[in-house]
Formats: C-alpha cells, structure tokens, sequence
C-alpha cells in the first residue's frame, strides 16, 4: 500500500506545473469527478449565442440532489462543501451568487451558485471522462511494473508515448544503456541496451546514449551520458556525468515536454 501511495504522488507530479498537478489531484476522487461532471453537463446546455455557451450556476442543494439521483452518491452538505470547496482551490470551479427558491422561504434569495470554468482543463485533458481513463492506465501501468519486482531486478516500465507500457527487468549485474533507435537497428545492439521509439525526438538516440543505469554498491544508480536535453530524477535536474543514487518508486524523465520520454523505476 505504500509503494502505491508512493506512486499516486509520482503521478500526480508528471505535470511541470504546480496548478496542473493540483488539478489532477483534486479529480482524483468520484465525488469531485461527479461533481465536474454534473457542472459541465449543464454549462453546456446553456442557450449558444456566437458558439459561446452561456453558464448555468448549481446551487449546493441542487447539486447534491443530482449526486444522489443520478449517481447513487449520498453525502451531507457540510461534506459537500468541503469537495466544493478543493475545487475551488485546485481553480475547476468558481463561485457566483444567484438567486433560488430556498426551502421554508418566501420568494427567491440569494445563495451561493458554482459554475465550470471556462480554462478549468486548460494543460491537462480536455474531457473528463478521458481524464478518468488516463488516470486509470496510469495506476494500470503501475500494477503491471509491480507483477516483475521481485527484489532482484530493477524494474522500468515506461508511461507515456509510442512504447507506453512497455517494461524491462534489469538483473543486479547489468548495465544497461538507454536511448532513442537513431538510425540504428535492433539486432545491431546488444540486448542489454533499452531502445526507445525515434518519436522520443528529445531523447539522445543509441549512439551517444541519453542514460546508463547500474547497480553498484547495494544501490541502483543512473548517469546522464551528457545528453542535450537533461535527465530529471522526481523533477529534479541529475547533473551530467555524476553517478546519482536512483530512488524506489520514482520517475524518470529523459527529457521534459513533448518528445521526452517518462519511466517509472522501482526495485
């Protein structure tokens, strides 16, 4: 249970930016993901005028009405409150006022409305329920990384791009290499270098190649080859050159951003 904690963590920080991260952290739950849902479903029935949808605003009771009828979810206001609120922080959801029939009150008053806003997924995914599967493949990979750790191999499975999913065991007496085809081939190499897509266009390609991960002195270890476009260990730059103590359960990124290439170590 730790090492998948561990790993939420690790997932939840593959984005670069701090307001990203804090996005997919506050999804990650069925209530919040509901809840958006229910938001975006009624932006987007508003009337369109020049392809522009106008906001509808949710009152809190109407919201955790539509949670227990349409999704079987049953929580108190004050626990919906608290989820409202996270979205509010993690910067989904804004707050408007608006004017409701409350009950045991005469005419309309003015309540607290909450309404999608309009860059709520702006550097993350554009629709939620693709949010929800990629969260899904990701602790999908995990699992798979997990099924070969068994202690004596350091296990690699790499979680994004054209070889997604894709997982190596490296024994406590190789040393493997890793890098982008270039033009090479794959019976040209020897079987203890890990070869990456040529879409990985930002990783250094076989020839000069971007990593060499090791295992020396009861601890694995990685040394960047002097790779154009850095090696980052958890977001963190490696230094170039310098053997670096490779920690359990963390990511590494050959490169940031698109054409990079980013893989899950455990041991």
């Amino acid at each position: 249970m730790e090492n998948l904690e561990a790993v939420k963590s690790a997932i939840l920080g593959l984005d670069d930016e701090n307001s990203t991260s804090s996005k997919i952290a506050a999804v990650n739950n069925k209530v919040r993901l509901s809840i958006l849902e229910i938001l975006r479903n009624f932006y987007n029935c508003g009337h369109s005028e020049n392809n522009v949808f106008k906001k509808n605003p949710l009152y809190s009771r109407e919201i955790n009405s539509i949670l227990l009828n349409n999704y079987g979810i049953n929580i108190t206001p004050q626990m919906l409150g608290q989820h409202i609120k996270q979205l509010i922080e993690a910067d989904l959801i804004e707050e408007v006022s608006i004017k409701k029939e409350v009950p045991n009150k005469i005419g309309r008053r003015k309540v607290k409305g909450y309404v999608l806003k309009n860059d709520a997924f702006d550097n993350i995914f554009l629709d939620i329920n693709f949010l929800s599967d990629e969260l899904l493949s990701f602790f999908g990979l995990y699992k798979i990384n997990q099924k070969f750790n068994d202690g004596e191999h350091c296990v690699l499975t790499i979680f994004n791009g054209m070889d997604k999913g894709k997982t190596f065991k490296i024994h406590k007496n190789e040393t493997i290499l890793v890098g982008r085809k270039g033009d090479f081939k794959e019976c040209d190499l020897a079987s203890f270098t890990i070869l990456l897509d040529n879409s990985y266009r930002s990783v250094s390609n076989v020839s000069k190649p971007h990593l060499k991960l090791f295992f020396n002195h009861d601890s694995w270890c990685i040394v960047d080859n002097n790779s154009s476009n850095g090696t980052f260990l958890n977001d963190k730059l490696v230094k170039k050159g310098i053997v670096t103590k490779l920690e359990k359960n963390s990511f590494l990124k050959l490169s940031k951003g698109d054409g990079g290439a980013v893989i899950y170590c455990s041991y």
